[in-house]
């Protein structure tokens, strides 16, 4: 890609619109992933995504999910549970008409 650019004012718009697209498209992810929590509970879990205690437990115990466990305290990764269910995401068919 060729810019040309020929005056000053011309560079300022030119950077000023490259930053904007760049907020536009990065600023709503940024501000989710600061108000959201690092980790989940297993109800947070749950809210998020519907799966029951019972399909949360063979998520872990067949290592499909990420988690950490100290005692019974069981936590997920917020950021590994969104990989996962990206991962997972079935996109629709296209169709033709």
């Amino acid at each position: 890609m060729q810019a040309y650019v020929s005056t000053k004012e011309e560079l300022q718009e030119a950077v000023a619109e490259a930053v904007a697209e760049i907020i536009d498209e990065k600023l709503p992810s940024i501000i989710r992933k600061a108000n959201r929590s690092e980790w989940l509970t297993t109800k947070e879990l749950r809210e998020l995504t519907g799966w029951s205690y019972r399909s949360q437990k063979h998520l872990r115990d067949t290592k499909q999910i990420p988690f950490s466990q100290h005692g019974r305290k069981i936590v997920y990764p917020t950021e590994g549970i969104e990989e996962f269910l990206r991962n997972n995401e079935i996109q629709p068919k296209k169709s033709n008409k």
